[in-house]
């Protein structure tokens, strides 16, 4: 009787572990080739359209004439944007949106803040493309 209680009871044991590894492996995620490339493409997208915000703030004729004034190198700057990339990518990019929207407001007060923003950016982007 106890060998025939103890072989029910590695039975069950055995198909509960069995079941509880099967259970595991359902649970996993796993990312298909599809979801991948999604990922990858939104990422690509939103660091081009922050390469995009950077070069349209280098490209302003106000910018380039305060740029040439105070002897900044724009073609460099604006060729090291694509050397960009991560958290400086989009430090310079929230940086470069805040400088855009300052210049179109275009009142005295807001043009001054935005001349100290603008030689930051172009600072950052020449310095970080070493």
């Amino acid at each position: 009787m106890k060998a025939r209680d103890l072989t029910i009871a590695a039975l069950v044991l055995s198909l509960s572990i069995g079941s509880s590894t099967a259970r595991a492996a359902e649970a996993r995620k796993v990312v298909d080739h599809a979801e991948l490339q999604q990922a990858l493409s939104a990422k690509t997208a939103a660091d081009e359209a922050s390469r995009a915000t950077i070069r349209s703030l280098l490209r302003r004729a106000d910018v380039k004439a305060m740029a040439g004034e105070m002897g900044l190198d724009l073609k460099r700057a604006e060729g090291s944007v694509a050397t960009l990339e991560g958290p400086d990518l989009e430090r310079v990019a929230l940086r470069a949106a805040a400088a855009n929207d300052l210049l179109i407001e275009g009142s005295g007060g807001t043009i001054q803040i935005s001349v100290v923003t603008l030689l930051l950016i172009i600072i950052i982007v020449i310095l970080l493309a070493r």
